[in-house]
């Protein structure tokens, strides 16, 4: 495959089972979800453990739908909701392999919203190399996705580009046409150490305008969620800039959807998970032509 390269780092693992407990993304029930150790190259399996037969859907984009204001992967009838939080984790901290088991269709909801517990679980468990080396995705040449919108009478553009570099970064510029003081920006390069300390906690947001919208999903909307009012001055923040790092977050979550590594830096501008999976869809479109070199 073009643009892949075998990198010298080992695959990374868990050294034991894990569980992290939180509710349903419908707010309806309880969720538990089940970290546990996988064999080198196995990448990441969803196992929902409440079905007959135990069905296994591999983490990948080309099974993945956003519905909502969250990442699903779908295969058949076999659904998994509300994915990108505990990818985030497992990317963040470099884990290549493990399985996660679920008695229910929906990853838990954690008390933060954010993927604070998911890496508070997958560090205390411990973490171990694997006798394999990592595959990695390496961008080559600039790879942009984009979509243009349209709120009122306002039009503006989002998008997302993958651009050559030596590591991987994360961008993320935070802006609202509608809420013009709400604009930020989220930068890091993303190594366990960084995304551990950085941007695991970062917790979702929603505008207040978007509220009921929220409640009619989510059966509520939790008091950890950031609401963002005109005029807010942010002061309980965790930082001036957290609905932006929470953004990055998103988007870390759903390029692990890549099934592999990557090495590039990665800018997104108003984007959300639909062109976050367009993007995984692109790359991996680029690095199977055989132009991309």
């Amino acid at each position: 495959m073009k643009g892949i390269e075998i990198e010298m780092d080992n695959q990374k693992t868990i050294k034991q089972r894990v569980s992290v407990m939180g509710t349903s993304i419908a707010g309806e029930t309880d969720a538990k979800v089940t970290f546990s150790p996988a064999p080198p190259s196995t990448g990441i399996i969803f196992i929902r453990k409440d079905l007959p037969g135990c069905p296994k859907i591999k983490c990948s984009f080309e099974k993945a739908k956003v519905e909502y204001r969250w990442t699903s992967l779908v295969d058949g009838d076999v659904r998994i909701e509300h994915t990108e939080h505990a990818l985030a984790a497992i990317s963040g901290l470099g884990l290549d392999n493990v399985f996660i088991e679920l008695e229910q269709a929906s990853l838990p909801v954690t008390e933060d919203y954010s993927s604070k517990e998911f890496k508070r679980a997958l560090t205390g468990c411990g973490i171990v190399k694997q006798n394999a080396k990592k595959e990695i995705v390496k961008i080559l040449k600039p790879i942009v996705v984009y979509q243009r919108e349209s709120l009122a009478d306002m039009e503006y553009e989002k998008f997302l580009i993958a651009l050559p570099y030596h590591g991987f970064k994360l961008t993320y510029v935070l802006d609202y046409p509608n809420v013009p003081e709400f604009s930020q920006v989220a930068e890091m390069d993303i190594t366990p150490e960084i995304f551990a300390k950085e941007l695991a906690d970062a917790r979702s947001y929603i505008i207040e305008s978007e509220v009921e919208e929220v409640v009619n999903l989510t059966g509520k909307v939790s008091s950890n969620v950031l609401v963002v009012k005109s005029g807010d001055e942010y002061r309980s923040w965790q930082w001036p800039n957290e609905p932006a790092r929470h953004k990055a977050l998103d988007l870390l979550g759903d390029l692990m959807l890549l099934g592999k590594k990557l090495q590039g830096h990665v800018i997104g501008f108003r984007s959300g998970h639909r062109l976050n999976l367009e993007l995984c869809k692109k790359i991996y479109e680029e690095c199977n032509d055989d132009r991309f070199s």
